[in-house]
């Protein structure tokens, strides 16, 4: 070969080697040394396949050898391109037993009467390239059997790809073209432009959709994410059957002791207002008898209601929006000499709760906390997103502990308790409110957490006022 052509092929940045007509390496260049480690004083001069040992670890066919003689049977699929024989493949012998996916490239050597002379084999490092794609191409198959459905939007809602999820959950065979705002016109660009998390009900089942703005150089639009939660939902309201059942038991059994002793007392009553002679006598045995069974009912409806109206209707809520509306209407109802303050910020806290219920946990502590200020005072509600303060985080177990959690803090200025009575509070049926309670509202408060998987802790000091705090975690979205 030419010096000033070999000394322009050595310093090439790709793998150059050729063999004569005798399959004898008579080139091997820098590049070449680098990718094998062997010199080109090493293997020049020498044939019988053995450069292949240099790529493969043992003597084989390389496309060079397939410009040479056409008849050896080719080990590995051959691309044509002109008078280009092309192989993509991996060299486990290359960068010191790294190996390296590359192109190999084979055409023939001829001299000026186009007499074949040799051949040259090219060698092309494509590895970055190469782990790239199969990476992308694990990253394909992972979107394409992704349970989670998933969709490409151009900014107007036309889907321009959607995965085998997407196709099933919407019953379709087809999506490409379509506009999503006419497969789901229940959601709106505005949600989707800005992330909102939208639960929609399609096709018999719950599916949970959000959208992501995509603004890259290389594609612009949304991404869309849709996921059945129909079995969730089921899950949960399981769950929270459960709970109510469970809470509605212990409510039953304390009621039933309950009223075991009202039961008693009319008993005991009865039989002294038959043994009585004096007809005043008789009538305030009777009037107490009725007092007593009138306290009874109010008890027994009471627990009725408990029982049927915990945890009826769960949903995803916006925490603060509830709040906002039911402290709203208590500051209409409260005494004049009591003043209601609401602190709260400004973005959405969502819990998967009934509405109800926490509007039961802020009407129940409120109206408590009026009670305690029989000459006025102030009340504040305060929510806030925290963690457990550590001194209750021994009470609880380390799934719990990992959750996040927003704190709805009630406290008041007004008499407070003291521990006998703080020992008690919860408890079914005792009221320090004589006939004007039931001592089943901080039970219901007690029990609506419990449903919701939250805690419920109490500070109060005689003569300093008594703070709530009740933890609920929150529902990522």
């Amino acid at each position: 070969m030419d010096n000033i052509l070999k000394r322009l092929l050595r310093l090439i940045p790709d793998g150059v080697f050729a063999i004569d007509l005798y399959g004898r390496v008579i080139f091997w260049n820098k590049a070449l040394e680098e990718m094998t480690g062997i010199l080109e004083e090493e293997i020049v001069g020498k044939g019988d396949f053995e450069y292949a040992i240099a790529f493969y670890g043992y003597r084989r066919p390389m496309p060079v050898d397939y410009i040479l003689n056409p008849e050896i049977a080719s080990l590995e699929p051959l691309t044509k391109r002109g008078d280009i024989y092309e192989l993509e493949t991996f060299l486990p012998k290359l960068y010191n037993g790294k190996g390296s996916w590359v192109i190999l490239s084979a055409s023939a050597i001829v001299d000026e009467s186009c007499d074949l002379i040799g051949a040259v084999q090219i060698v092309k490092d494509i590895n970055e390239r190469k782990i790239a794609e199969i990476e992308l191409s694990k990253l394909n198959k992972i979107v394409e059997h992704s349970p989670l459905g998933i969709a490409l939007l151009e900014f107007s809602g036309t889907i321009i790809y959607c995965n085998a999820s997407f196709l099933r959950y919407t019953g379709f065979s087809n999506l490409i073209g379509r506009n999503i705002f006419d497969i789901f016109p229940q959601i709106s660009l505005y949600e989707i432009h800005n992330g909102y998390l939208k639960e929609i009900k399609h096709n018999g089942k719950i599916f949970r959709l959000r959208g992501i703005k995509l603004n890259d150089v290389d594609i612009q639009g949304y991404v869309i994410f849709l996921s059945d939660i129909t079995e969730i939902r089921k899950y949960e309201e399981q769950r929270i059957i459960s709970y109510k059942m469970e809470s509605v038991s212990k409510l039953t059994s304390t009621y039933a002791h309950e009223m075991k002793n009202i039961l008693t007392g009319v008993k005991g009553l009865a039989n002294l207002a038959l043994q009585a002679n004096n007809k005043k006598l008789t009538e305030q045995y009777i009037n107490k008898m009725i007092s007593m069974i009138d306290a009874l009912l109010k008890n027994l409806r009471e627990i009725l209601g408990v029982g049927r109206e915990i945890g009826k209707n769960p949903e995803v809520l916006d925490l603060r929006s509830v709040i906002e509306n039911i402290t709203s209407f208590l500051k209409l109802s409260l005494r004049d000499n009591i003043e209601l303050k609401l602190i709260i910020h400004d973005d959405p806290i969502r819990v998967f709760a009934d509405k109800t219920d926490i509007e039961k946990i802020i009407t129940n502590l409120v109206l408590n906390a009026q009670d305690a200020l029989p000459e006025g005072g102030q009340i504040v509600i305060e929510v806030s997103v925290k963690e457990l303060p550590e001194k209750f985080k021994t009470l609880i177990t380390n799934e719990d502990i990992t959750k996040d959690y927003v704190c709805i803090n009630v406290s008041d200025n007004g008499i407070g308790m003291n521990e006998e009575v703080k020992k008690k509070i919860f408890e079914p049926f005792f009221t320090t409110k004589g006939e004007r309670g039931t001592g089943l509202g901080l039970s219901t408060v007690y029990h609506i957490v419990q449903l919701l998987k939250g805690f419920i802790f109490v500070d109060s000091e005689i003569g300093k006022g008594t703070k709530f705090e009740i933890f609920i975690p929150i529902k990522h979205l």
